[in-house]
């Protein structure tokens, strides 16, 4: 779905506007000059109706940036490395996981057996590009794109600050959810207080006018304001809601 002429959102599961497979996350594509740049991959448990939305769109993206290492959201990175030879780039824990492909390390088999993905459903391990640090800027045809380490949700989460021409986007993945919310999950390297701090750290960044989540709803203008409405509560002491 083009939202507009330089941002799309490729793919959105069940926990979103339902393009294409339910196991997917939102994955949003910008284009930076004349490249298309894919934040999240989604699960690719049906490659071929994933491709098939990128050929609708006619979106031939050139760089895949992961916010972590679940699989609705880095399932699909071999797929789209192979059908469109574009670079991945990764947190160096993401980039350690894609990699190992290890389900049980990036909470697949537990959250298989719960019946959250099907029982035939596996990873496909997938070579790095390129690891990236935290405050690191990668800039890509005159667009600079920031790494934020941004823990909690999972240990190897990160976010992405974009500063498009003329506003600035926040890919969030899934640190932070419309309206201030979280998501935590009974998983092993899912931590409160790291959700809390990467909350701060969100809150932190200023002039955000683009916010692009991993799931649920997004928002074009005043993105900002889901950090500060997460922050009401961590002011508190408290955690955010969580929509798990």
């Amino acid at each position: 779905m083009k939202i507009d002429s330089d941002i799309a959102l490729i793919l959105s599961g069940g926990l979103g506007l339902d393009l294409s497979d339910p196991f997917d996350c939102n994955a949003f594509a910008l284009r930076l000059g004349e490249q298309w740049v894919l934040f999240d991959a989604g699960a690719g448990c049906d490659p071929a109706r994933t491709i098939s939305v990128f050929e609708r769109l006619g979106i031939r993206p050139a760089h895949l940036f992961l916010t972590h290492a679940h699989a609705d959201h880095s399932g699909a990175t071999s797929l789209l490395r192979h059908e469109f030879g574009l670079q991945v780039w990764a947190g160096s824990a993401t980039a350690n996981l894609v990699e190992a492909g290890d389900e049980s390390q990036i909470g697949l088999a537990r959250a298989r057996a719960a019946g959250v993905y099907p029982a035939d459903y596996a990873f496909r391990p997938c070579e790095i590009d390129h690891r990236l640090d935290d405050q690191q800027t990668v800039t890509i045809n005159g667009v600079a794109i920031t790494v934020l380490m941004t823990p909690g949700h999972s240990a190897d989460h990160v976010s992405f600050v974009v500063d498009l021409p003329g506003r600035r986007a926040l890919v969030a993945g899934d640190a932070l959810f419309h309206g201030g919310h979280v998501a935590i999950q009974d998983i092993y390297d899912c931590n409160i207080g790291e959700v809390c701090n990467s909350v701060r750290k969100l809150a932190s960044q200023e002039d955000i006018s683009l916010f692009l989540p991993g799931h649920l709803a997004f928002s074009l203008h005043d993105g900002g304001r889901h950090a500060q409405a997460a922050m009401t509560y961590v002011e508190k002491f408290q955690c955010p809601p969580s929509i798990i």
